[in-house]
């Protein structure tokens, strides 16, 4: 573990057991999947039908802000598997840390902590937010950073260099899709499919912005269990 890791976990580690309320609290936030995600994306929603005049750029915003995430987390996760595997701090008996009360992740002991997919897509979501306000994508960054990414590295589930690598993977590649020459094609592809399927469009907009605040977790179940049965019969 590197010195800036090592000098952060140990800060936030001494806090741990020292107050059950506050350790339940981030176990709380962290598998609360309406204080992680649905707060955020709700944004989406307000920002896609705010009457206002600039409804054109703030929609077009949003696409990009939601393509965005999806490549985010692709990337993220091929990353992950295609790294040198991290064990997460919760699980390195290594480094000595000392477990929150109440705190279980037996799930994540299979899954590489670098990078944090968590702080990828929601960086990604909050820069997509920046784009449209400023002071709301402000806001929302403070609250990835403070209700999302601090706990996961409270309670052991991630070093800070997972949420650091995570962040500048999220928002860079938020920003290289919101150039002019990679964004157009996408943003009018969606607005034609909008126009003319309007029913279809708002129901596989509601099934993605559910699975977005949701992690993905049903898909990724779902492709788990695939890739088991295949194994298998193979």
């Amino acid at each position: 573990m590197n010195f800036f890791d090592a000098s952060i976990m140990r800060c936030l580690n001494g806090l741990s057991q020292t107050s059950r309320s506050f350790d339940s609290l981030m176990i709380f936030i962290v598998d609360n999947s309406f204080v992680k995600g649905v707060i955020i994306v709700s944004l989406l929603w307000f920002f896609w039908f705010q009457e206002s005049s600039k409804i054109t750029f703030n929609r077009e915003r949003v696409i990009i802000c939601i393509v965005s995430c999806f490549i985010s987390l692709f990337v993220a996760r091929a990353l992950a598997l295609t790294l040198p595997f991290r064990l997460r701090p919760f699980f390195n008996s290594g480094i000595n840390f000392i477990k929150p009360l109440g705190a279980r992740a037996p799930e994540l002991s299979i899954w590489s902590s670098f990078p944090s997919d968590n702080a990828v897509m929601f960086f990604s979501l909050a820069t997509g937010i920046f784009l449209i306000s400023r002071r709301v994508g402000l806001l929302t960054y403070l609250y990835v950073l403070s209700v999302i990414c601090f706990p996961r590295v409270y309670l052991g589930y991630h070093y800070p260099t997972d949420i650091l690598a995570g962040a500048i993977l999220g928002i860079s590649i938020t920003y290289l899709i919101s150039i002019e020459k990679v964004s157009r094609p996408i943003i009018q592809k969606v607005f034609r499919f909008s126009n003319k399927y309007t029913g279809l469009f708002y129901t596989l907009c509601f099934l993605l912005i559910y699975e977005i605040s949701r992690m993905f977790i049903e898909v990724r179940w779902a492709g788990t269990t695939l890739l088991h049965l295949l194994h298998i019969h193979v």
